[in-house]
């Protein structure tokens, strides 16, 4: 009496595995790109929020000065940004408008990828 074989049909192919991981790679290679973009435009706002407090900082700094010492200038500020020390560079300049009067710019910019982003505070101070 010849047996007959019974074959279990219910796998997958090599071929439906290697289309199932291909299609997989590709998408968590999307999810991927997608995660840096989130990181990179994360930290460019976490710098930019930075910056606007080291503005804001020096600007006061400015106001609180006798009307007399305002003088244009320049620092770097280092602060640490999610475990990364950042690097600032702060300027600020001083013009007079009238004897009573100067408007004082306070220009704080850093660099992230290449990229320099800047951001400017503008006042004006008054004598006495």
């Amino acid at each position: 009496m010849m047996q007959t074989v019974k074959r279990n049909n219910k796998g997958f192919t090599l071929t439906e595995v290697l289309v199932a991981i291909t299609i997989l790679t590709i998408g968590m290679l999307g999810a991927l790109e997608g995660l840096l973009l989130y990181t990179q435009y994360n930290l460019n706002n976490l710098c930019r929020d930075e910056s606007i407090k080291i503005a804001e900082q020096k600007m006061n700094e400015l106001r609180n000065i006798s009307y007399t010492s305002l003088t244009s200038g320049s620092a770097t500020v280092t602060r640490k940004i999610k475990n990364f020390e950042r690097t600032f560079n702060v300027e600020w300049s001083v013009a007079a408008m009238s004897g009573n009067s100067s408007s004082v710019e306070v220009s704080v910019s850093w660099k992230i990828t290449n990229k320099v982003w800047n951001h400017s505070v503008r006042s004006i101070i008054n004598r006495g």
